[in-house]
C-alpha cells in the first residue's frame, strides 16, 4: 500500500444517492420500530413511547453523522484522537462488563434509566483505527510483523466484548479487518492462516456456551442435513419464519403485524427484518435489501475515488461494517444463519445502533464529499 503524502483533493457535495437511501432507512427505522414496538409497551402498560424515542434517536443520530461529516477524517485519523478513541471505548466496554446482566449478558451501561451499549461504537473505532495503523504499516503489511498492530487492535477490542458474552459483534469486527487488511496489499498466505485463527477460535468460544452449541447444532441438523427434524427448528426461527411467510406479496399492513404480538421475541431488535416481511411483504423485503445494496455500491465507489489510501479504507471499512451486519440480520431471520441477535442497522431498534451507523454513514460521506483534483 503507497505511503505517499496525502493527495490534493477539492471539496464535493457528498454522494447524494448514499445520503438519500440512510436518510430513507433511518426514516423508515422511527416508523418500523415503534410499530414492533407498540405490543411490548401495552403489556406493561403506560403511553406507548416508541415513536418518541425512535425519534429521541434519529436525532441524537443525525447530530453525529453531520459533525463526522463536517470533521476531515484526517484529522479523526490522527494517532492522538485514535488512541484517545480506542481509550474511551475500551473503558466504556469495561465499564458495562461491572454493570448489571441483561439477559444474559454484560453488554451495556445504565445511566438515568437508559441503556448504552458500548460494543457499537468499537465498530466505527475500529475502522478509523485499522486505517490508521494500516496506513503507517506500509509495504510490511506483506510481513508478520506488518500485520501485529492491526491484528492487535481487533484482537483487542474483540476481546473486551467477547467478555461480555457477545460472540456476533467479534465476527463482525474480524470480518471487516480481514477486508481492510486484503485491501491494503496483505500477503495472500497470511490472510489464509488468519482465517483459519479465526474459524478455530469462533468453534473454541461456541463450545465455550453451551446455548451456542445447542444453537448451531439444530440450525445444522434441521435446516442442512435432515430435514425430517424440521420440528427442531429454534423456536425465533420458526416465529420468524411464520411472520415472513404470512406477508405474502403486499403484506398485512403496517402495524398490522400479529407475529409482534407475543410469538416473535425481539420483534423491535433481533427480527425488525420479519416484522417488516410481515406488514409490508414481499416488496417491502426487497426494498430494505435494495437499500442495502446501494449503500454497498456506493460506498464502494467512495472507496475507489478516495484522494487517498485512508480514505480508500475508511469508506471500505465503514460499508464492509453497515453492509455486513445487515446481510447477517437478514440471514439469520431468514433461516440462513445460525441465530444470532444482530440489530439490523437504521431499522432496529436501540440508540446504540442508530449512532454507531450514522457514524459510519458520515465516515463515508466524509470521504465522498473528497475527491482527487484529476478526478470528474
Amino acid at each position: 500500500m503507497s505511503t505517499a503524502p496525502i493527495a490534493r483533493y477539492r471539496a464535493l457535495a457528498p454522494d447524494v444517492l448514499f445520503s438519500s437511501v440512510a436518510l430513507a432507512l433511518l426514516l423508515g427505522g422511527v416508523l418500523m420500530s415503534a410499530s414492533a414496538r407498540v405490543y411490548a409497551e401495552a403489556i406493561h402498560g403506560g403511553v406507548p413511547r416508541g415513536l418518541f424515542s425512535s425519534g429521541l434517536h434519529l436525532t441524537v443520530g443525525l447530530f453525529f453523522l453531520i459533525l463526522t461529516v463536517v470533521v476531515d477524517y484526517h484529522r479523526l485519523a490522527r494517532p492522538g484522537t485514535i488512541w484517545a478513541l480506542l481509550a474511551a471505548v475500551s473503558l466504556l466496554l469495561v465499564a458495562a462488563l461491572m454493570g448489571p446482566e441483561i439477559k444474559g449478558t454484560h453488554r451495556w451501561i445504565v445511566l438515568a434509566g437508559q441503556r448504552f451499549q458500548p460494543s457499537e461504537l468499537a465498530k466505527p473505532a475500529l475502522v478509523l483505527a485499522l486505517a490508521a495503523a494500516l496506513l503507517r504499516t506500509g509495504p510490511e503489511i506483506r510481513t508478520i510483523q506488518g500485520l501485529a498492530r492491526p491484528i492487535g487492535i481487533v484482537a483487542w477490542l474483540s476481546a473486551l466484548v467477547l467478555v461480555g458474552k457477545d460472540l456476533g459483534t467479534p465476527v463482525l469486527l474480524f470480518g471487516t479487518a480481514l477486508a481492510l487488511v486484503v485491501a491494503a496489499g496483505a500477503c495472500w498466505r497470511h490472510v489464509a492462516v488468519l482465517v483459519g485463527a479465526g474459524a478455530a477460535l469462533f468453534r473454541i468460544f461456541v463450545w465455550l456456551e453451551p446455548y451456542r452449541v445447542g444453537r448451531l447444532t439444530k440450525f445444522t441438523s434441521a435446516v442442512f442435513f435432515d430435514p425430517d427434524r424440521l420440528g427442531e427448528i429454534p423456536h425465533q426461527l420458526l416465529q420468524s419464519i411464520i411472520a415472513i411467510g404470512s406477508g405474502g406479496f403486499f403484506g398485512r399492513g403496517f402495524g398490522a403485524s400479529t407475529q409482534k404480538a407475543f410469538f416473535l421475541p425481539e420483534p423491535d431488535n433481533d427480527f425488525i427484518f420479519a416484522v417488516i416481511c410481515e406488514e409490508l411483504g414481499l416488496w417491502g423485503g426487497v426494498a430494505v435489501v435494495t437499500a442495502f445494496l446501494l449503500l454497498a455500491w456506493r460506498g464502494w465507489k467512495a472507496s475507489v475515488h478516495a484522494p487517498d489510501d485512508l480514505g480508500r479504507l475508511v469508506a471500505l471499512g465503514a460499508t464492509v461494517l453497515l453492509v455486513g451486519q445487515a446481510l447477517c440480520h437478514m440471514g439469520v431471520v431468514t433461516g440462513l444463519l445460525p441465530t444470532k441477535g444482530l440489530p439490523l442497522p437504521f431499522l432496529s431498534t436501540g440508540g446504540s445502533s442508530v449512532v454507531a451507523s450514522c457514524i459510519l454513514v458520515g465516515l463515508v460521506l466524509n470521504v465522498s464529499a473528497r475527491r482527487r483534483r484529476d478526478d470528474d
